[in-house]
């Protein structure tokens, strides 16, 4: 078996145990990345139910964000439920650079809070 067909049986496995044991369908999770979109094109030859999700940075370059979002358009013209998550901070939406006085800091490889 080739590696795409490995991974399609992977997702086919993945989707139902997620039906069986927890009642709901796999949530495949995106960046907008190259990777991200190999994973959702396989879910999608699987034949599997499933959704998609984005967790928005606010640190994304701008061609990142519009992918995204015109990816999302596409696939849920397919019926495919698709969610961004904005970030909050103690009950209200914040970017990392607001964060960033709020932290004393940016974001570091030892300590991250922005995404």
């Amino acid at each position: 078996m080739d590696k795409e067909q490995t991974a399609i049986e992977r997702l086919r496995l993945a989707s139902e145990m997620s039906l069986r044991f927890y009642k709901k369908i796999l949530v495949v999770t995106t960046s907008g990345g190259k990777d991200s979109a190999v994973c959702v094109a396989l879910a999608l030859r699987a034949g599997i139910p499933f959704e998609v999700l984005h967790n928005h940075t606010t640190v994304d370059a701008p061609e990142t964000v519009r992918y995204v979002r015109e990816d999302f358009r596409r696939l849920e013209e397919k019926g495919i439920k698709c969610t961004i998550n904005f970030p909050f901070y103690k009950g209200r939406r914040v970017t990392m650079w607001s964060l960033i006085p709020q932290k004393l800091m940016p974001p570091t490889r030892i300590v991250r809070y922005c995404c």
